[in-house]
């Protein structure tokens, strides 16, 4: 069960540990800082995309090999 709940200034997001592993959640959050620091900086919109697509292809050249280990043929 996931259950989301918002707290003054924080959001509270709590589920089971089994959904995800430290790894993920770990990127997640990186991801989530850079989304604020791009919010708080004067980049473009363009620029703003350009990163999130480097995050992206950051993120899959880091972890291809052991998503696509996990599908069988």
């Amino acid at each position: 069960m996931i259950d989301i709940t918002f707290e003054a200034e924080d959001v509270v997001l709590k589920f089971p540990k089994r959904l995800v592993s430290s790894a993920y959640l770990q990127n997640f959050l990186e991801k989530l800082r850079l989304e604020m620091l791009a919010m708080k900086s004067l980049m473009t919109e363009e620029q703003v995309w350009e990163l999130s697509e480097e995050v992206k292809q950051q993120w899959w050249d880091k972890n291809k090999a052991a998503f696509l280990g996990r599908i069988k043929n």
